[in-house]
């Protein structure tokens, strides 16, 4: 019976690394405290708005430094 029990461990901790990786995202995975609807649904609002936000500042400082430019080759020109 002893033997039994040695090999079944034995067999647990096998030297394949396929599996010891698996097993070790199985347990990270089990670790992970996912966030409720509610939450995800404002964090992603959150962050849509945020991106607009963001590509609206940079259309506007490409629209400015584009007048700009054309204005000083103007003048160069």
């Amino acid at each position: 019976m002893e033997e039994n029990k040695k090999s079944k461990k034995e067999a647990d901790h096998s030297p394949d690394p396929v599996k010891s990786i698996v097993n070790e995202y199985r347990t990270e995975f089990r670790r992970i405290v996912w966030p409720s609807k509610p939450i995800l649904f404002k964090h992603t609002v959150t962050v849509i708005a945020v991106s607009l936000l963001f590509g609206a500042y940079i259309a506007l400082l490409d629209g400015i430094f584009s007048f700009g430019l054309r204005q000083f080759i103007g003048l160069v020109v």
